[in-house]
């Protein structure tokens, strides 16, 4: 938005007509009398009268010939008129398209955080943003650029140190081993895990030095199936294929439903969370406020 001094300035002002009276102008040469583009923009004929001379003067020209059947544009209005009529064609197009962008939030974020932490929550956002058509994509690895995408938001995984976004810091991973409940009957201490299979996914991380925190030496940590998402391994682990490494903030449905177990205490923090992200310039839009504060008050 131009400063206060810039708009009030005479050289600003001598420079834009006034758009009121661009408006009636227009009006009034589609129409070819005052009476009826007073009709359309539901304003007396004598209001149309005097945007006319407005503008006339502004200009320092005539517009409009007046004679017994109606109106005859000058030359002059002749070379206004299109200019006239393509900037407010253009100005229309823009509104409409930024209206229709205030009413779609787009949102990246991890497939499994999506599936297993955002999915249950989804409708009381909604609830929250009615009128806003909330779409959800997800990816594998993704960088924080929203110049070349339609990405509104993201909530993304790492150590909230990415430059030129703002960052919001939502929850901690919290690391340890889930597996099905058959299984965690085998798992009395942290050592029985030598003899069950270790469920990684790409990248692989996380089991070494949970172990290690752990005070176990016995167990090989990339041993094991390997997949390419989180959400395949607890997938696999559900089924009672091994031990999966799960962040307690996304499998606490499965935990609560008793799908899965997490059969020892001891987590792992490795200064590493989910971030709500987006650039700065779209931080006071309402849809991006409103995102955020239910984000937080979802995470408290």
């Amino acid at each position: 938005m131009l400063p206060d001094h810039v708009l009030e300035s005479p050289g600003f002002q001598q420079r834009l007509p006034p758009l009121r009276a661009l408006e009636v102008f227009a009006a009034a040469a589609r129409h070819g009398t005052f009476s009826r583009a007073a009709k359309e923009l539901f304003i007396t004929q004598s209001a149309v009268s005097r945007q006319i001379q407005q503008l006339e003067e502004h200009l320092g020209v005539v517009l409009f010939v007046r004679h017994k059947t109606g109106l005859r544009l000058t030359p002059e209005a002749e070379a206004l008129l299109p200019v006239v009529d393509n900037a407010f064609s253009r100005l229309t197009t823009m509104c409409n398209s930024l209206r229709s962008a205030s009413q779609v939030l787009t949102l990246r974020m991890p497939p499994t955080l999506a599936t297993r932490w955002f999915l249950p929550l989804l409708p009381s956002l909604r609830l929250v943003m009615p009128d806003v058509d909330v779409r959800v994509t997800t990816y594998d690895a993704w960088e924080p650029r929203f110049e070349d995408s339609d990405i509104d938001a993201a909530i993304i995984h790492g150590r909230g140190d990415w430059k030129e976004v703002e960052s919001i810091a939502l929850m901690a991973e919290r690391l340890t081993p889930v597996c099905s409940p058959e299984l965690a009957k085998r798992l009395s201490q942290p050592s029985d895990l030598k003899n069950l299979p270790l469920l990684h996914c790409i990248p692989v991380h996380g089991w070494g030095r949970w172990l290690e925190a752990a005070g176990v030496s016995n167990v090989a940590a990339h041993r094991g199936q390997t997949f390419d998402t989180l959400d395949l391994a607890l997938s696999a682990a559900t089924r009672g294929q091994g031990v999966a490494l799960g962040d307690l903030n996304l499998v606490r449905e499965s935990l609560n439903d008793g799908v899965l177990v997490a059969p020892f205490e001891q987590e792992l923090h490795q200064g590493i969370g989910y971030y709500l992200i987006y650039p700065p310039a779209r931080a006071q839009l309402p849809k991006i406020r409103t995102l955020r504060e239910w984000l937080l008050a979802a995470v408290e």
